[in-house]
């Protein structure tokens, strides 16, 4: 009797090292993931043969400035996990501008159309941090997967916002429509890929007690469905 809150205590501060342990290893994972497509689009600007010197170095520099942003922010998440961090309203397009300049170098052979259909001052209930994490996520797995279309939709209500992302890809079989947000599983076996971007997405919108799930595109490719709740004042 006298060691059973002793044995609860030990059995309490096992599970907080063991998740804090886990928090790490994911958000490693995580951050390698996110670097690896930096990386990609600075090969990509070092490529341009048609960039002037001045603008290539701007370039550059923003790229290794969102790397900077990504090691803070996962740093974070390793040390709070996702539930600890602060949670606000950021501005859509700005992301979206700075992703699609970045993802259009990557994919610059599919010479790919991104169209957004919201207006652009909305401001979504995340931190900036959170939202180019799962806009970044969400829009690589669109360019490497469309043929030559992707589209971004955000409606509202009173309560929520819902945020549609759709290619002209294969979409998404059937089978795979809930394990693809499962950490190292990817739809498409044949991809190069570890299986981590979607899961990162679902693990911050889940934060933000939201929801996501794919269906079929009337582009014929994969939708994307976001919801988030607004946050209360």
């Amino acid at each position: 009797m006298e060691l059973q809150e002793v044995t609860k205590a030990v059995n309490r501060l096992n599970r907080i090292s063991s998740d804090q342990k886990v928090r790490y290893r994911h958000a490693m994972d995580d951050l390698a993931h996110s670097l690896k497509t930096r990386f990609a689009a600075t090969n990509a600007l070092l490529d341009d043969k048609t960039l002037e010197r001045h603008e290539l170095n701007q370039r550059i520099m923003e790229q290794i400035s969102q790397m900077d942003d990504l090691v803070q922010y996962q740093l974070k998440r390793a040390m709070v996990g996702q539930q600890g961090l602060q949670k606000s309203n950021s501005q859509l397009m700005p992301v979206v501008n700075s992703l699609s300049l970045m993802l259009s170098k990557i994919y610059a052979d599919k010479q790919a159309q991104l169209h957004y259909h919201f207006n652009e001052n909305v401001m979504l209930p995340l931190n900036k941090d959170d939202l180019m994490e799962l806009f970044g996520n969400m829009l690589e797995n669109s360019f490497r997967f469309c043929i030559s279309q992707v589209h971004i939709t955000v409606t509202e209500t009173n309560t929520h916002f819902t945020i549609k992302i759709e290619d002209d890809g294969p979409g998404v079989k059937l089978d795979m429509r809930e394990a693809i947000f499962q950490r190292g599983v990817r739809s498409d076996q044949l991809n190069p890929g570890q299986g981590i971007g979607l899961s990162v997405c679902n693990e911050i919108i889940d934060s933000y007690q939201g929801a996501i799930y794919v269906e079929e595109s009337p582009l014929e490719g994969a939708a994307f469905i976001i919801t988030l709740p607004k946050l209360n004042d």
